[in-house]
């Protein structure tokens, strides 16, 4: 997505080829980059900051912790106990449910769950679809408002859904997901363009560029070439050769890092700032209605209020950014259909590349493991917190609100106490993610701990939030 980065990537034309400084930069190119987009401004980038702090609360107060609560009890309302047969009783303590979907008898607690999968195979197949569509033309924008839009209506819908009708809760559910997962790769995709357009990239860059520029005139003027592979091969020496180009090189490479660090953090804290603030209301908004479930219907329609009005000064302060465009006709009928045949066709040939990026195939699929990992322990931390810890309502939400507020801090925090590289630091807290789920299971085979009680799981909350750094 990049047009000027160090690896200068036009990203242009079907074969999606990354043209570096290295070994593919001509003068024609560079040409074409002196149309530069207009410099990030403190307004644009409080705009990108401004989505984060949107859509988290979704994220934060509905996926993670309300709408899976919410599913349960619908379900169990219209469930039956596994063992009699007779209707659910969902005052009941220890009360185990199973409902009939579409023919099959699955656990009431088990349903969120089943659509939480239904909707991650979904988001997996959009966003897919979309990848074009977000790195290319000037669609980026308009999807993540549309997105956006979709998915913050279907939260606040929640607040019309009858009592019971867990089939309804988890259609809205499955399209509130799918539209946050697609919105955030559209989000996602102005971070590059962003830091590519931050006033100290774009000055190293433009020096890049003269530098070139000026070196090849040199060149030009001393041996008169004409021949475009002898040009090619001319820039290929003056790349690998020049000591300048390589200083300017390694700078833009280190100042681009910082700067996307900088800004990308700044971003996550947002998010979970937004989350710790809408939490505390519907805590509030908890007591007030007395712990019932419809105070979580609450807040999941705020959380897509809050969604869908941030989301607005985002379509009014963010520039589009259009990327690099495809070879099809901009104005075709069948340009989606293009964009989407494209980025499959993509996929499958970045799959057949499987042995020449073989690290970047496992970090991948170890990043698909960890995501889900993560995913499922906070879902399954709730679920078990109110059918077997029986957890009210209230307690539910301040277990939810210890998560962001501890993800907050160690975020701001972590990287400045733990003077770890990347590597070292990923495996420290992935050893201190895997101990809430062994420490769960002691409780299978030992009389005494194993999450008997509500303490030990705040005290997880509080562990299990580390995983965001």
């Amino acid at each position: 997505m990049d047009e000027f980065d160090i690896e200068i990537n036009p990203d242009v034309g079907m074969n999606n080829s990354r043209t570096t400084l290295s070994n593919e930069t001509s003068i024609e190119q560079l040409k074409i980059n002196e149309k530069q987009e207009p410099i990030l401004t403190k307004k644009e980038l409080f705009a990108w900051y401004l989505y984060a702090f949107a859509c988290e609360v979704y994220s934060v107060v509905s996926i993670s912790s309300f709408i899976p609560l919410i599913l349960e009890h619908f379900a169990s309302e219209k469930g039956i106990t596994s063992i009699d047969r007779t209707p659910c009783n969902i005052a009941r303590e220890g009360s185990r449910c199973v409902v009939n979907i579409f023919g099959f008898w699955i656990d009431t607690a088990s349903f969120s769950l089943y659509t939480f999968s239904l909707s991650v195979i979904l988001q997996a197949i959009t966003t897919i679809s979309i990848g074009a569509t977000a790195d290319h033309g000037a669609m980026r924008k308009t999807l993540l408002l549309n997105f956006a839009f979709a998915g913050s209506i279907s939260a606040m819908l929640f607040l019309l859904i009858p009592s019971g009708s867990f089939i309804i809760a988890g259609i809205l559910t499955i399209i509130g997901n799918v539209s946050f997962g697609a919105a955030f790769v559209c989000f996602n995709g102005f971070l590059p363009v962003l830091v590519r357009n931050h006033r100290d990239v774009r000055k190293i860059s433009n020096e890049i560029k003269n530098h070139i520029v000026d070196k090849n005139k040199t060149r030009e003027q001393d041996t008169q070439v004409e021949d475009d592979e002898s040009t090619l091969e001319d820039q290929r020496l003056l790349s690998s050769q020049d000591p300048i180009l390589v200083i300017l090189k390694e700078d833009l490479l280190q100042t681009k890092d910082r700067i996307s660090t900088h800004i990308s953090t700044r971003g996550f804290a947002s998010g979970y700032f937004g989350g710790i603030i809408l939490l505390i209301i519907c805590l509030f908004i908890s007591f007030l209605l007395r712990s019932t479930i419809y105070s979580l219907q609450i807040g999941v329609f705020l959380s897509g209020i809050w969604w869908f009005l941030f989301s607005l000064f985002v379509g009014k302060w963010l520039l589009p950014r259009p990327g690099p465009p495809l070879f099809f006709d901009e104005g075709s009928k069948i340009r989606w259909i293009n964009y989407v045949t494209f980025s499959w066709n993509k996929l499958w040939k970045t799959i057949l590349q499987v042995k020449k990026l073989e690290m970047t195939f496992r970090f991948l699929i170890v990043w698909i493991l960890i995501s889900d990992s993560c995913t499922t322990i906070s879902s399954v931390a709730l679920l078990f917190a109110k059918t077997t810890l029986n957890i009210k309502t209230p307690g539910l939400i301040t277990l939810t609100l210890i998560a962001p507020i501890s993800a907050l801090i160690s975020t701001l925090l972590f990287p400045y106490f733990i003077k770890l590289n990347v590597k070292k630091t990923t495996i420290l807290l992935l050893f201190m993610l895997l101990f809430i789920p062994i420490y769960g299971c002691l409780g299978l085979i030992l009389p005494i701990g194993g999450l008997r009680s509500s303490g030990e799981l705040y005290f997880m909350a509080v562990c299990s939030t580390w995983k965001g750094n």
